[in-house]
């Protein structure tokens, strides 16, 4: 008998030891059973379990539940002999079970499940704000099908990971939608798609791959010293339009996140004077389409991640990432020194974005269309007022009517209205 059998199992006759080694059986059998389902690689396991072949933990799974039918002394054995004897046994099948998971392992080229505890929360974090998202905004509707665009980047491959994995989840709920997925082939130089392919056929989606030569376009139109992107996202655009109402599509799906509604929005600020970003979803009345971003309130930061944890297949572009000094890079700098100043600088943004007070704004059209006064951005219209959050202070006097513009309980309490906000405003600075 070996330390390692002495010590979980004892001696024959020790009734204790008979139900520490029930319970260490029964704690092996879980970890089993989950280190199975979920593939988490559990260091302290590795010396233990993770470093024999996969098919070994079925058996010793296997051999642990036909123990528990078993007496205490024939439970105790059959543990010692487990580990006792385990190392004569794997040595005469190691090299053909290992031999069998190295072919199983390069067979399985893709993963589909997150395959750490990282990804995993990633995943669940992601599909949080999904699924707030698109209930705030009402994406997802009955019998929809949605053309997923996919570029060869992270986002669009999380984009459609995410939908998939809500996909049957929704249709419990009697709200199943299809989704088909599309990559448009612009014909960059050095261009292949085969692995991109190979992950799509490996997903199970329906996948259609459209070629047109936007690439030659595109750097012949744009004068040198500009960006490519501007062009080139207009006539992809186009082109995805008509293949959405080929494929009898009603919804296309982007993979723009909330960093991408944020970079434009100070680009839009900065170059154009206007305060405009990305909507999460809207109607193109000219093509008939319906265009959502379910990934809009997510940050690029867990999407690159949650994209290098689950491998994704991604294609460089030879356009826009050809090209060096642009201005969305630029932004992107100003946003790594919003976040020096407040960790969670960029959340706050993309937050700040769908919480607007027009009365603290400058548009004056803005104001009137909110219900509140053109010039002082006081509330005219309370009802409409409202439902932006702006409210009216009321007060009222002892016997509950009330008081007359020139009595001096008004005037003290704005004063004293006044003094409070000016003091709130001058311990934000501090």
């Amino acid at each position: 008998m070996t330390m390692a059998a002495r010590y979980y199992c004892g001696t024959p006759l020790n009734p204790r030891a008979s139900l520490k080694a029930i319970f260490y059986s029964l704690s092996v059998a879980c970890l089993i059973s989950l280190g199975e389902t979920y593939h988490v690689n559990t260091p302290w396991l590795a010396g233990r379990f993770q470093s024999r072949p996969r098919c070994w933990l079925r058996q010793e799974r296997h051999r642990h539940a036909m123990a528990l039918n078993s007496s205490p002394f024939t439970l105790k054995t059959t543990i010692v002999n487990s580990f006792a004897n385990n190392e004569e046994s794997s040595k005469s099948t190691t090299d053909d079970e290992s031999t069998t998971t190295a072919v199983e392992v390069n067979e399985k080229k893709f993963h589909h499940t997150p395959q750490s505890l990282n990804a995993i929360k990633l995943q669940s974090r992601l599909l949080k704000s999904l699924r707030q998202t698109s209930l705030t905004y009402e994406m997802f509707r009955p019998n929809d099908r949605i053309m997923v665009c996919i570029s060869g980047g992270k986002d669009s491959a999380t984009l459609l990971h995410l939908l998939l994995h809500l996909q049957p989840k929704l249709a419990k709920i009697n709200t199943p939608f299809e989704v088909v997925a599309v990559h448009l082939n612009q014909m960059q130089p050095g261009y292949d798609n085969g692995v991109l392919i190979e992950w799509l056929e490996d997903l199970g989606v329906n996948y259609k791959i459209v070629t047109e030569d936007t690439y030659s376009i595109v750097k012949e139109k744009t004068p040198e010293g500009k960006a490519y992107c501007s062009l080139c996202s207009r006539l992809r655009r186009g082109i995805l339009y008509s293949i959405a109402h080929e494929l009898n599509c009603n919804k296309i799906a982007l993979g723009h996140h909330g960093d991408d509604a944020m970079e434009t929005l100070l680009l839009n600020m900065i170059h154009g004077g206007v305060m405009k970003g990305m909507p999460a979803r809207y109607h193109s009345t000219s093509r008939d389409m319906h265009v959502i971003r379910p990934l809009i309130g997510c940050v690029e930061r867990d999407i690159a991640e949650f994209s290098r944890e689950m491998q994704f297949p991604i294609l460089p572009c030879n356009l826009g990432g050809s090209q060096e000094d642009l201005h969305r890079g630029r932004v992107k700098l100003l946003c790594d020194a919003m976040e020096s100043m407040n960790p969670q600088a960029r959340k706050n943004v993309i937050t700040a974005m769908g919480n607007v007070r027009p009365s603290h704004l400058l548009d004056e059209d803005l104001r009137v269309a909110c219900g509140l006064d053109r010039v002082t951005g006081g509330i005219v219209e309370e009802e409409r007022a409202a439902l932006i959050g702006e409210t009216v202070i009321k007060i009222v006097s002892a016997d509950g009517e009330m008081p007359r513009a020139d009595d001096e309980q008004v005037e003290d309490c704005l004063e004293s209205v006044q003094t409070h906000r000016l003091s709130s405003f001058i311990e934000s600075l501090l």
